[in-house]
């Protein structure tokens, strides 16, 4: 799966939704990505990833990606977090 699959699968999560992609070994299946989206609101967070692996379980199971790290916040837990470090 290319980063820009990848990407594109994750942005299914809904109108709105910033997906950031870095391969980290330039094998394409060792992933970390930042993912803001409204579909996160009055979420935790293992039911933003939740959500985000279900979109991509049939890549996990057969290996396709093997690694993936992410970071999920919506808009508004994104807006704190960037606001932090000021």
């Amino acid at each position: 799966m290319t980063p820009e699959q990848l990407k594109a699968r994750i942005e299914k999560l809904g109108p709105g939704t910033q997906v950031e992609v870095i391969d980290l070994t330039g094998t394409e299946d060792h992933y970390q990505t930042i993912i803001v989206s409204p579909a996160f609101e009055g979420k935790m967070m293992m039911e933003q990833h939740r959500m985000v692996m279900g979109l991509l379980q049939a890549e996990i199971d057969s290996g396709e990606v093997h690694a993936l790290t992410m970071k999920t916040f919506s808009p508004v837990q994104y807006d704190r977090y960037t606001k932090k470090g000021t």
